[in-house]
């Protein structure tokens, strides 16, 4: 179960479920993923299929469907969120899909339209669930915009209750997983964490280290939480002889205002948002990715996708980003510091030609620990393990 799926993506949580769903179906397990549609209810479930694998689109049974959330203000979609804390018209389509598909096992991911009460309804029918922490919907209805302490008191009381029902409980990083551990989530589920498979093609061979002036990419939503604006700073800094080009890859609010502040700066190129195959290409151009972020990103998947380029990068260190990269006493700086960056790309540039290759080399290794390969292995071990414990028919939490 996810909050949407493919062709209905609008970040990384719907490709990594993607990516999911279709590696278990080709481990052999039989696969349906349940999601929220564009429909409205008069319209009634909606079945497809993507990737060889069946899509159940339930109607969004809200004030809107996810997808159609840009433009939408922030008061509503909070009230969007509040629903989703018990949506009883939502819980009822979900529980007759469940007696209908007679699952051994549910995989929760995102819950934004579907509810943590899909957790509750899963034990009254004595099917353990596994639930994989992808971002901070169960703790806040708005990750990245204050939200008053009543509200968020108020709307993480169904996921700290339900989540009793939770099997195993899977962070995409040590941090995520903590973050809701913390909080008092899942205290007795059975506790892991599993990166996501990035797909992608890897470099056969390493890139040759180069000297001289470089080449920076930066890869993503150009909007405050990414810190672009203190990358930007630190490259105008820095003189031509240390910084030749810096590449913006992406669109967000922030855009047009630096923009202007670049206008003086003809080494920065702001490209716009381009396709996954334009971005991959820039990124084994460049000499080095940064990824400045100033908020806990969940886990950091253009980091693994440089990688993939052959492309080392240097990161904040905030939320799983420490978890992914190659060398965390080197790759990592300081979020939300000009400085701190400026410092990064000097180390590098300073660096020998040996210890560059070295990093270069190191890029291509990195990637087989995100791998489909390894991503099925972890899962179905977890799997093995859900369904043969004590945990795996979890009592239901009465109302």
């Amino acid at each position: 179960m996810n909050s949407l799926y493919s062709p209905d993506i609008i970040g990384g949580a719907e490709i990594s479920t993607q990516i999911l769903a279709e590696t278990l179906s080709g481990a052999g397990l039989r696969v349906s993923v349940v999601t929220v549609g564009a429909q409205n209810r008069s319209i009634g479930v909606v079945t497809d299929t993507v990737g060889g694998i069946e899509i159940i689109r339930v109607p969004h049974n809200n004030l809107y469907w996810l997808g159609e959330s840009k433009g939408k203000s922030g008061v509503s979609k909070v009230i969007r969120r509040l629903i989703d804390i018990y949506n009883p018209l939502q819980l009822k389509e979900i529980r007759r899909i469940l007696i209908h598909l007679k699952p051994d096992l549910i995989h929760t991911q995102n819950l934004s339209g579907l509810g943590a009460g899909v957790w509750k309804v899963a034990a009254d029918l004595g099917i353990p669930v596994v639930h994989t922490l992808r971002d901070y919907s169960l703790l806040s209805p708005m990750s990245t915009t204050d939200i008053h302490p009543f509200i968020k008191g108020l709307y993480k009381q169904v996921p700290l209750r339900f989540s009793s029902c939770v099997s195993a409980v899977v962070g995409i990083s040590s941090h995520i997983l903590n973050k809701h551990t913390e909080a008092g989530l899942f205290a007795h589920s059975i506790k892991a964490v599993v990166p996501n498979a990035v797909d992608g093609a890897v470099r056969s061979i390493p890139k040759p280290a180069v000297s001289g002036a470089l080449k920076l990419g930066c890869f993503g939503r150009v909007e405050a939480e990414k810190g672009i604006a203190h990358l930007v700073e630190a490259v105008k800094q820095l003189p031509p002889q240390i910084v030749e080009r810096l590449y913006i890859c992406g669109e967000g609010s922030l855009k047009e205002q630096l923009v202007k502040r670049c206008a003086d700066d003809p080494r920065i190129a702001f490209t716009g948002k381009v396709t996954p195959a334009q971005a991959r290409e820039l990124m084994s151009e460049v000499d080095l990715t940064i990824v400045p972020s100033t908020w806990d990103e969940p886990f950091g998947r253009v980091i693994i996708e440089s990688y993939q380029a052959g492309t080392p990068v240097y990161a904040s260190a905030v939320g799983g980003i420490p978890d992914i990269v190659t060398d965390r006493s080197e790759c990592l700086f300081e979020p939300g510091s000009t400085e701190a960056i400026k410092r990064s790309i000097l180390s590098y540039y300073h660096q020998s030609p040996a210890s560059k290759q070295r990093m270069l080399d190191r890029c291509l290794e990195h990637c087989s620990n995100f791998t489909s390969d390894a991503l099925a292995e972890k899962h179905l071990d977890l799997y093995k393990q859900v369904c043969g414990s004590m945990l795996s028919r979890p009592k239901a939490v009465n109302e």
